[in-house]
């Protein structure tokens, strides 16, 4: 299998297929295609505030903290936990931008 590196951690290069297939849970996974919907960006009005922003790539939701600027039909690298209906995001690549949440 193949991985890249981005920060300090690497990832599998996966397809949504390699996913459904099991055997990634838990596991740091990028993968590429098209946003399926329109993100959702949630403000959350905790102790601490901040953003969520939701959305389905591959056929999995992705929930990524903090405010992308990305939209449906857009061609992204998620790079993040694949937690088994889900990936966690922490990094976002699109055409003109790299998004990065704390680690």
């Amino acid at each position: 299998m193949k991985r890249v590196k981005l920060g300090h951690h690497y990832y599998y290069i996966v397809t949504s297929e390699d996913l459904r297939a099991g055997g990634f849970r838990g596991k740091n996974v990028v993968l590429e295609g098209e946003v399926e919907d329109k993100p959702i960006v949630e403000f959350l009005p905790m102790e601490l505030p901040s953003y969520r922003t939701t959305f389905r790539l591959g056929g999995f939701r992705v929930e990524f903290s903090g405010t992308p600027f990305i939209r449906m039909g857009e061609r992204v690298k998620v790079y993040g936990r694949f937690v088994g209906d889900a990936i966690i995001a922490k990094a976002i690549e699109t055409e003109g931008a790299i998004y990065v949440t704390e680690e």
